[in-house]
């Protein structure tokens, strides 16, 4: 439950990235809708909902994937230290996210780099979808949405890794769609001025440092157990001299 509860706040914090990362998407999927959708506010939250929902469902398959990926690595490794370490991971991946989204350190693109590979693939694809002119076509295109590169995702993605199950990787990046969904449905035209004021400098450095805490937080729980286990082992491999029947003759 703590990690449901941390990577939704890295998705509601990190909505300050979603905004100048995923601004321009939305800019362009609102624009591709006729005219006469674009006119009704009814029709034109339909369609967002299914971009999102497109959306949130492929974060939920891509956790699937990532916790039984960690699952099999467990089962074939068996080793608890790989787990400790791949939490660690975890939790410096998140204090980096905050970083980056705090614009205080850009290490994380480094990832983003490497997804973008698989974004040039996807990318194609999506264009089929496009202009939308139905929900259905609405919906794929959010499916393909989840797959551009975001520091932000791989962040969430980490800890999918370390759920232990493909159920468990999945609700992780249910949360973390759900977290991100309020800063996206505000570029949507909901609420301007709201939207505005979450992009200041000070917001995107308030929220990065609060990720920073929770991604300590995280590293906390395996650093501890590493270090107290290592304490634990050296203390009962100290072998104490047996007493031998000389010693009762001294």
């Amino acid at each position: 439950m703590d990690i449901l509860i941390s990577v939704f706040l890295m998705g509601l914090l990190g909505g300050v990235h979603c905004l100048s990362m995923c601004g321009g998407v939305v800019g362009m999927l609102t624009a591709s809708l006729p005219e006469q959708v674009r006119s009704d506010s009814k029709q034109i939250s339909l369609y967002h909902f299914n971009y999102n929902l497109g959306r949130i469902l492929s974060y939920i398959l891509l956790g699937a994937i990532f916790g039984l990926i960690g699952e099999l690595l467990s089962n074939m490794l068996q080793m608890s230290v790989f787990d400790k370490v791949l939490r660690i991971f975890s939790g410096v991946l998140m204090i980096m996210v905050g970083f980056y989204i705090a614009n205080w350190y850009m290490g994380i693109q480094a990832l983003e780099k490497i997804g973008a590979k698989l974004w040039a693939v996807l990318q194609p694809i999506t264009k089929r979808f496009l202009p939308v002119k139905n929900l259905k076509s609405a919906f794929l295109v959010g499916l393909f949405w989840g797959g551009i590169p975001c520091g932000l995702v791989y962040g969430a993605l980490s800890f999918a890794i370390v759920s232990g199950s493909a159920v468990q990787g999945g609700m992780i990046m249910l949360a973390f769609g759900l977290g991100t969904l309020p800063s996206l449905l505000l570029m949507a035209g909901f609420s301007l001025k709201l939207s505005e004021a979450i992009k200041r400098p000070i917001v995107r450095k308030f929220s990065g440092a609060l990720i920073i805490i929770l991604g300590v937080l995280a590293l906390w729980s395996p650093v501890k157990s590493l270090v107290f286990s290592d304490q634990s082992h050296a203390q009962h491999s100290i072998q104490f001299p047996q007493p031998t029947d000389l010693d009762y003759l001294v």
